[in-house]
């Protein structure tokens, strides 16, 4: 379970957060792509992911002061997003983020166009808060490991993992030591999508 807390932000302190919106899996469906992030680690090294951790990433907002966060926070309960099935079978990376990643089909009938439907209605809710979509294409996907070595994707096999969605969530991300830690903020009401 993912350790999230929910975040009382004072009028007083400013905090500085990286702030995202994400598909959060349930433990269920987390630990069925744990096999994806051991596979990638075994073939590219690098940092894997913790279970609980695992999420699909579907706004990056950046840093946020205490009055953007207090904003997004209170206005994103009142919004509600699609959510439909997807299957998570193609790998990918990015380079220069050395990051190893898993995601549904990028084009094709098995290609989810809810999904970015979603994306594109959460940036229409964000713009009059004074977050502009960034304008670069949406690639829809599950970071598997960071800091990964440079190696042939096609090696990378898995068993396909069938997802829908429960839960969209707001999170603020605050880099340790180690890590970054997830602190839950709010929560989308999701609508499944139409056959």
């Amino acid at each position: 379970m993912a350790s999230f807390r929910l975040l009382v932000v004072k009028p007083e302190r400013v905090f500085c957060m990286r702030l995202f919106f994400a598909y959060w899996p349930s433990p269920v469906k987390a630990a069925e792509i744990v096999p994806w992030v051991d596979g990638a680690h075994a073939l590219y090294g690098g940092r894997p992911m913790r279970t609980d951790t695992l999420h699909m990433t579907l706004a990056f907002l950046g840093p946020a002061d205490a009055g953007r966060i207090r904003a997004v926070t209170e206005a994103c309960v009142n919004w509600r997003l699609p959510t439909g099935p997807m299957v998570l079978r193609e790998p990918g990376c990015f380079r220069n983020a050395k990051v190893v990643w898993l995601g549904p089909e990028s084009s094709g009938p098995s290609s989810p166009a809810w999904l970015h439907a979603a994306h594109d209605q959460l940036w229409s809710h964000l713009a009059p808060l004074g977050w502009p979509a960034s304008g670069s294409a949406f690639r829809p996907h599950v970071s598997l490991l960071r800091n990964a070595r440079p190696a042939d994707l096609s090696a990378l096999r898995g068993t396909p993992v069938h997802w829908t969605p429960e839960r969209c969530v707001l999170v603020a991300s605050t880099p340790t030591a180690t890590r970054s830690r997830y602190t839950m903020l709010a929560e989308i009401p999701l609508r499944p999508e139409a056959p």
